[in-house]
């Protein structure tokens, strides 16, 4: 009890609020100036300082560590105008008055309508059995390639920063007819090269093999679930749905979930569970974020609602929102801090959070926090949750605008947000982390204790053995990939959630998938450890 208070009284809800005993750095400048970066430097802070935070007039922007007064700053935009400050975290959180303001407008491309031309017909340098290495001359244009699209036959499988690139998904043993087009820093789609066949090799190769839609759908597709006859469950984000699918790729209307509120950014229907002939349920509401169960039956009794949490805090983004049964039978929840970084430290608060309670919405007798719900803080936005082999839970959590983070999560632990983004030292450090642009995790699950992620803005599916180093599939292929659930036969099923930001349901641009695993030591037909 005497540890739970003391970490309380230590590192609980430490406002952002500037203090004149906490001196601020100085003589912020700026070095070099490109279309997409910016590189500052600064006088240090007196004292020992924690971390330095730089920050726009509305949102801190970057943050970096105390022993750093230099910051190369990238992914911005060129042409618009950047207002900085910096200021001074001290070993208490204690956050100093704001350094001068420095003002950069990175050079704007010149006026780009002329599209460019097209690639040569691409080479064949490798193939497996699901996958295909090309490798391609470049596109001519008057300003600059910003990448190229890969297409096999009509379909766009895959796209590529270089002159080379792998798709994955293929299916084997198949005649395949590759070709290349540019796309311009402009946005302008130039023609597609000529063709190249080509042909798979026969077999699966391991550990990811072929890919192909199950399902489609005109809303955002977000929390997936299994269900014991091997179907799953799906909810719409945004139209607040929710769908039985078959592996066939039947698609049944199975409810729509009540009293939801969103359509104004990361909100709506989020995750589900299902467990015992009950469907959980996160969903955001006028005033709060709820979880919610319901009978199901063939399809949602919408009579048998029963509120299991409720009074999460909810804001447009940054809602969390995942939901998982573990080992021991407790529900595990993500939530997120609402774009309020101070709430990811106060254990008061429900936000910035991975909760754990019992299936009827009870506080566990054993939670590292006595009668709170609180089972990990310190988070900024974390919506992937999977269990291994050893009943360990693995959290991944998207970055500020660096580092997204996959933590192992321990009870009680407090992993940093607001003041670090990444490994500190100071906080629970996390396992793997990625840069922002080519990850931003949502979805987790686990099969055989590797791990697979699915990127929002990186655009594909990670492969992570516990232990080993990360792998890239399907980069480009499908688009934001939100979630990834692992099948009651050990494959995996993907859902994108494309246009995910315009509230506006309607066509056919998102897809549920299926990807087939090779999976070594266990039979084709066991459920792995963590499925739903």
């Amino acid at each position: 009890m005497l540890r739970v208070l003391m970490v309380v009284l230590l590192l609980a809800g430490v406002p952002h609020v500037a203090r004149a005993d906490t001196a601020a750095p100085g003589n912020l400048r700026v070095l070099e100036v490109t279309r997409t970066t910016a590189t500052l430097a600064w006088d240090a802070a007196p004292g020992d300082v924690f971390s330095y935070e730089i920050s726009l007039p509305d949102r801190v922007w970057r943050i970096v560590p105390g022993t750093r007064t230099t910051k190369v700053i990238d992914n911005l935009t060129p042409g618009r105008a950047y207002r900085w400050k910096v200021a001074a975290r001290d070993q208490d959180m204690r956050l100093s008055p704001p350094s001068n303001e420095v003002v950069v407008t990175p050079p704007a491309y010149p006026a780009d309508t002329t599209p460019p031309g097209a690639p040569g017909a691409p080479e064949v340098t490798a193939t497996t059995a699901n996958t295909a290495t090309l490798r391609w001359t470049a596109a001519t244009d008057d300003v600059g390639v910003q990448f190229y699209e890969i297409y096999d036959g009509e379909e766009l499988v895959g796209s590529a920063s270089g002159l080379s690139g792998t798709v994955q998904g293929l299916r084997a043993g198949a005649q395949h007819s590759f070709s290349v087009l540019a796309v311009d820093l402009a946005w302008n789609w130039g023609p597609r090269g000529p063709s190249t066949g080509a042909r798979t090799r026969p077999g699966t190769d391991r550990p990811v093999g072929a890919a192909h839609v199950v399902a489609r759908s005109d809303d955002i597709p977000w929390g997936l679930v299994f269900l014991p006859d091997g179907s799953a469950l799906f909810a719409e984000r945004d139209t607040f749905r929710i769908h039985r699918v078959t592996r066939a790729g039947t698609k049944t209307l199975v409810g729509t979930v009540p009293e939801v509120d969103g359509l104004r950014g990361e909100d709506g229907v989020l995750g589900l569970e299902y467990r015992d002939g009950w469907l959980y349920v996160f969903h955001t509401r006028a005033s709060d974020s709820a979880i919610v169960r319901f009978r199901y039956r063939g399809g949602l009794d919408v009579a048998s609602r029963q509120i299991v949490l409720a009074g999460i805090p909810r804001g447009v983004n940054h809602n969390g929102g995942r939901l998982r049964f573990g080992p021991d039978g407790k529900l595990y929840a993500t939530t997120g801090e609402n774009q309020r970084g101070e709430l990811a430290q106060d254990l008061k608060s429900l936000a910035g959070k991975v909760l754990r309670m019992n299936p009827d919405g009870s506080v566990p007798s054993d939670n590292p926090f006595p009668g709170s719900f609180v089972f990990s803080y310190g988070h900024r936005n974390p919506q992937g949750l999977a269990f291994d082999s050893r009943g360990r839970l693995w959290v991944a959590e998207f970055g500020h605008y660096e580092l997204d983070e996959v933590n192992l999560v321990r009870p009680g632990g407090n992993y940093g947000w607001p003041y670090c983004e990444g490994p500190c030292g100071r906080f629970a450090d996390p396992v793997w982390t990625f840069r922002t642009f080519d990850a931003s995790p949502s979805g987790l699950t686990i099969v055989d204790d590797v791990l697979y992620a699915a990127t929002t803005k990186g655009n594909r599916l990670c492969r992570i053995p516990i232990g080993g180093q990360p792998q890239q599939y399907f980069v480009g292929h499908y688009g934001r990939i939100r979630t990834v659930e692992a099948t009651p036969s050990g494959n995996l099923w993907l859902t994108s959630s494309n246009q995910d930001g315009i509230h506006q349901p309607g066509g056919d641009d998102n897809v549920v998938v299926e990807v087939r695993l090779t999976r070594s030591g266990a039979a084709a037909d066991a459920v792995h450890t963590g499925a739903s």
